[in-house]
């Protein structure tokens, strides 16, 4: 069974860089611009895994942290990473409280990012004990 991925940035460029590794390593990737798509790709069904880019738009700059914070709500949250290229102490602190998986700073190795969901996932799965046991370590 192939893992479902969400790929959250408002950059084409990126966006195609991930649905192209990401599908080639095995995944069914959806992939949204804007906080409005993640919410429709997000109602289509659970996904295995999210990776949102913490600013959608010049306007808000926050929007992955929305995501992560909605998807923290649902009964199965699925491990989310949050990506940035602005590495803000309160965005980082924020993640945090959030209880995000993983907040990384641009750029990020994919082969890196891949591992890391794989082991997410592989988590997530086990349960929450072997979550809180990965998040300690």
């Amino acid at each position: 069974m192939r893992e479902r991925l969400l790929v959250v940035d408002d950059d084409d460029s990126v966006r195609g860089i991930y649905q192209s590794h990401f599908t080639g390593a095995g995944f069914e990737v959806q992939s949204a611009a804007s906080l409005k798509e993640a919410a429709e790709r997000l109602a289509g069904g659970p996904f295995d895994a999210v990776i949102a880019d913490v600013c959608l738009t010049e306007d808000v700059g926050s929007e992955g942290l929305a995501i992560a914070a909605y998807l923290r709500h649902l009964r199965h949250a699925p491990p989310v990473v949050v990506l940035t290229a602005y590495g803000l102490p309160d965005r980082a602190e924020a993640a945090a409280r959030l209880g995000v998986d993983a907040f990384l700073h641009k750029p990020v190795s994919l082969v890196w990012l891949e591992g890391l969901l794989r082991a997410r996932i592989e988590d997530h799965r086990r349960g929450p004990a072997a979550e809180a046991i990965a998040a300690a370590v």
